[in-house]
């Protein structure tokens, strides 16, 4: 849950500091000076995350945002908590009347960097410390159609999990069963196989260049497909895709507009997993699987993308059950009354 602190929640504050190591004793006087804007976000009594900064009002009687601090711990970080404090942050900017909003951030930072990006952040100048602008727009959330920005202010409305994970680990199959779960609830719920959206060829190029084509196609076509389940009333989809980096991670994210994303990766042994190819591949693309598999993949701190993991070791029905509990879908498993859309919506 993402709350806005109040001037008079300075127990709140307090928990947030001493959660992420900021120097106590200044909460009261920061709620209490003018401008001060401050968000936490929170599972249950626990603090996961928070950001503060200050609503500057100018001379020329226009203000603007700046965004001092935003932190998420480490065992909750790339589940959409980040991107919810700034979304915040930034609507109740934009409704004070702020028209932008600044940052800065270390050039090296990554992870940081990719999420003001995809929140439409542009970047003022190269530098060990950067700053990232934004264009807020007070009636972007009120809009029918999209204006350049108005992302920033939107709060996911729909849900997202995509399961990665090597050829033959199960990721089809498993996505078909979540989305079984989620639409015998009366979710309206797309299931995507990306593979089906990158059958195109010979590539235009060899190599780690054709690679990267496909993965580009396959993104870009998900972002189509998306737009369209989303129009036709889905607000759950389920993606099977391979991904291997944070770069490729944040390229799903953007392909999945208005989505809450948790990306789970999904292992059985290798005995198990070749088994499986052997079963549903045959000639030079099984001969190619099961070189990958035997290659050493890349160190985990580069491969670190998910949420977190689930061995594939029982029936879909029953792994399905386990990601949606620990994603915290869990009541979504409950039947609910009859929806306008009972249908499940899938790619074939």
């Amino acid at each position: 849950m993402i709350r806005r602190v109040a001037a008079a929640d300075v127990r709140l504050i307090d928990r947030a500091m001493a959660r992420f190591g900021a120097a106590p004793g200044g909460g009261q006087a920061f709620l209490g000076s003018p401008g001060a804007l401050a968000f936490v976000a929170s599972e249950g009594e626990e603090v996961v995350g928070w950001c503060w900064g200050y609503h500057l009002i100018r001379p020329d009687a226009s203000s603007m945002l700046y965004l001092h601090r935003v932190e998420v711990a480490q065992d909750h970080r790339r589940r959409g908590v980040g991107g919810a404090l700034l979304r915040a942050f930034m609507s109740a900017g934009a409704q004070a009347g702020a028209s932008r909003m600044f940052l800065t951030t270390g050039e090296a930072n990554a992870p940081a960097r990719a999420l003001y990006e995809s929140l439409g952040g542009g970047l003022a100048a190269p530098g060990p410390t950067v700053t990232y602008w934004f264009l807020l727009k007070p009636d972007a959330t009120a809009s029918a159609s999209p204006v350049p920005g108005s992302a920033a202010l939107q709060a996911p409305d729909c849900r997202a999990v995509l399961l990665t994970g090597v050829a033959g680990v199960g990721k089809s199959t498993v996505a078909d069963a979540v989305g079984r779960v989620l639409t015998e609830a009366g979710h309206v719920t797309a299931v995507v196989d990306t593979d089906l959206l990158g059958q195109f060829g010979p590539p235009p190029t060899m190599g780690s260049a054709g690679q990267r084509v496909y993965d580009e196609l396959k993104c870009a076509n998900l972002a189509s497909v998306w737009a369209n389940f989303r129009a036709a009333g889905a607000r759950f989809v389920v993606v099977a895709a391979a991904i291997e980096s944070v770069a490729q991670r944040e390229r799903y994210t953007a392909s999945l507009t208005g989505c809450d994303l948790t990306v789970v990766r999904l292992t059985a042994d290798i005995d198990t997993v070749r088994n499986r190819l052997r079963q549903r591949d045959t000639g030079p693309k099984l001969e190619q699987h099961l070189r990958a598999l035997a290659q050493p993949g890349p160190s985990p701190t580069e491969t670190t993308v998910e949420d977190f993991t689930v061995a594939n070791d029982r029936t879909p029905a029953e792994i399905a059950t386990e990601i949606l509990d620990r994603v915290g879908w869990a009541a979504q498993r409950r039947c609910l009354p009859s929806p306008t859309h009972p249908s499940e919506l899938r790619t074939t």
